[in-house]
């Protein structure tokens, strides 16, 4: 079979994949996506469509919350996360998640780098310091902080604390980066900030991305994926979906007639 020479390779693909939660609720509902490589892919909709369901099921975080029915597949790298032998430590290395508020450790900004590889076994000193300034200059953050490494991270900004959350992500080298609303606090320049990392970081890095509005979601998407009430309505790639979408509904979801 022939492939389509405009669609890049995938890295994550979701086959049929539906969640149920104890309380009855139907979070997702047959969804079947690829997750591009070095792109930005965007999740977007409604609150409620399912969207961060989806992103944490990804790196299998809704293992710690209360499902009662799972049924579909996650492949990464054509492997199905939830198989019997997945080491989900390994897995959640691979796909790293950064959430929308920044929560950093009550510690310098070098030990909140320095914590995920420490603790992952990497001691020598000389590969930490390496790993710190790339996954800082990655962020945005390096110029910011580099004189400070050793004063609290709590005394950053809201901005520079997502960004420094992001670099600790990135500390662990992973293949894929989550991003559940990554600017939802933040301020403009903040959030262009963040938005110029990603448009760096996706040359390196699978990313998938709940953005916090749908014009974020049409300045950074090179593929799009429209989420309303527990089903993908619509996915392509980000200049068309957002310009000429074939499905009504997200149409009037990105012209703004609903939502």
């Amino acid at each position: 079979m022939m492939t389509d020479p405009t669609v890049p390779e995938y890295k994550i693909r979701i086959e049929n994949f539906s969640i149920r939660y104890s309380d009855g609720v139907e979070s997702l509902r047959g969804i079947s996506l690829d997750l591009y490589a070095c792109q930005i892919n965007v999740l977007f909709g409604p609150a409620g469509g399912g969207k961060s369901t989806l992103l944490r099921a990804l790196n299998r975080l809704n293992d710690l919350v209360d499902v009662e029915e799972q049924s579909g597949r996650v492949l990464l790298d054509g492997v199905d996360i939830s198989a019997a032998g997945v080491d989900v430590v390994a897995l959640r290395r691979r796909v790293g998640m950064v959430f929308a508020r920044p929560v950093p450790l009550p510690m310098t900004i070098r030990q909140n780098l320095f914590y995920g590889p420490q603790l992952a076994g990497m001691r020598a000193a000389s590969s930490l310091e390496r790993l710190l300034e790339q996954s800082l200059r990655q962020a945005a953050l390096w110029d910011e902080v580099k004189d400070r490494l050793d004063e609290p991270a709590v005394a950053l900004s809201g901005g520079q604390q997502q960004r420094l959350c992001l670099a600790r992500t990135l500390m662990l080298e992973p293949e894929v980066i989550l991003l559940d609303e990554p600017t939802s606090g933040l301020d403009p320049i903040s959030t262009a900030k963040v938005e110029s990392s990603l448009q760096e970081l996706k040359g390196r890095y699978t990313i998938a991305v709940i953005p916090h509005s749908v014009q974020q979601a049409a300045r950074v998407a090179d593929w799009a994926a429209f989420f309303l009430q527990g089903e993908l309505i619509e996915h392509g790639p980000g200049t068309a979906l957002f310009t000429n979408p074939q499905d009504e509904r997200t149409e009037d979801y990105v012209t703004g007639r609903f939502g």
